[in-house]
């Protein structure tokens, strides 16, 4: 499993970077990135209410832990990226404002972007180990749909990185570095989940870091956009939840 949590991870990395060279370039690739992240968005959810909350539960039977600790779990995870977001949403303002009054912080600008994206990316690798965890299937789901929401967001931090002062080599160097920290956390939560009684804790920690990138990251980007009319978004919406139902009913899971 250690093996395929550390390929799962460095596609994330992988295709984060090529992102940069394809979607950047094709004029309709907003429109389909949109797509996808509306298909992502119900792909996360779905995976949330029809597999890992079910598992969570047939879990406490016999566990030391209680549906409150799981539930614990959950809002710690939530509670835990939004504030990291918060965090890095200040830093990025800051340094925008200090290039504004005039002041020479692009390098250090650059800095807190590749930090904040690193942080990012190591949040990244948890849930992919933490979905692992729970089976192959999920696992692949939710590298599949963070994948997805992860290209439009290394082509952001990508432009930043030329707006701080990095060259094109450099930003691609250290952008793509930054994403390979999400193999650091995939094998750190790798031997965490080892110890058999916090298996609950990741599946806990999953279904928290699926419910906040789909409710607080995708959802919100996909309301503001324009591009794509919201029958469209609709659609791939609810066909990522309706394929999620699909797997989980008419199909085994092998761990």
């Amino acid at each position: 499993m250690l093996f395929t949590i550390i390929i799962a991870s460095l596609l994330i990395s992988l295709l984060s970077f090529l992102g940069l060279f394809f979607f950047s370039k094709d004029r309709y690739s907003h429109r389909i990135m949109d797509a996808a992240i509306a298909l992502a968005a119900g792909v996360l959810l779905g995976n949330v209410f029809f597999h890992m909350l079910p598992e969570i539960i047939e879990m406490l039977d016999g566990s030391p832990y209680s549906a409150h600790d799981s539930s614990l779990w959950i809002l710690l995870t939530i509670v835990f990226l939004f504030l990291t977001e918060q965090y890095l949403h200040w830093h990025h303002c800051h340094s925008h404002h200090s290039e504004e009054d005039g002041h020479e912080h692009k390098n250090p600008a650059g800095i807190n972007i590749l930090i904040g994206d690193g942080l990012h990316n190591l949040v990244d690798g948890m849930v992919i180990a933490a979905s692992f965890a729970v089976d192959n299937t999920v696992g692949w789901l939710a590298t599949l749909a963070i994948a997805l929401h992860e290209i439009p967001q290394e082509i952001g931090d990508y432009s930043l990185l030329l707006h701080s002062g990095f060259s094109k080599a450099k930003a691609l160097f250290w952008n793509f570095i930054s994403g390979l920290i999400a193999v650091v956390g995939a094998v750190v939560t790798y031997f965490y989940a080892q110890v058999a009684e916090h298996e609950i804790v990741l599946v806990s920690l999953a279904a928290g870091s699926f419910l906040y990138i789909a409710m607080a990251d995708i959802m919100p980007h996909l309301q503001e956009q324009k591009r794509v009319n919201q029958f469209t978004q609709i659609s791939w919406f609810l066909i990522g939840i309706v394929v999620i139902f699909l797997i989980n009913n008419f199909f085994h899971f092998e761990a």
